[in-house]
């Protein structure tokens, strides 16, 4: 019994350690679109309802193909969608614009400090 409890507790581990990289679709237009996905070997085509969203597999990166021929590298977890035919990449995951703030912001602070061991200047 003390075995299946650590089995266990070592799958659900790592669900949570290995995060799921899948790529989402969204259709905003009143028609469906086919999209054919491409990770390595694999293909796989999806038929993306109108106000509908799939997530298909792209951990390691993907091209997506629309029906008109259309091809879109993406390098997976991006959350994109079709609109007017075209696909529009809505968020990438790792750019978040708040981290350059807190950057800059902590830059700035540094700079106006001054150092507590500094020699005086010479007047």
């Amino acid at each position: 019994m003390k075995i299946a409890t650590i089995l266990g507790l070592g799958v659900l581990g790592m669900l949570f350690i290995l995060p799921a990289q899948a790529l989402t679709i969204s259709n905003t237009d009143p028609d469906p679109h086919t999209v054919t996905v491409k990770a390595g070997s694999d293909s796989t085509e999806l038929v993306v309802e109108p106000q509908m969203a799939v997530e298909p597999p792209c951990a390691a990166g993907c091209t997506v193909e629309l029906e008109n021929g259309e091809l879109y590298d993406m390098k997976g977890g991006e959350e994109v969608s079709i609109e007017g035919g075209i696909i529009f990449v809505d968020a990438v995951p790792g750019s978040d614009d708040d981290d350059d703030d807190t950057a800059a912001i902590g830059e700035a602070g540094d700079s106006a400090e001054a150092p507590s061991d500094a020699a005086p200047q010479a007047q």
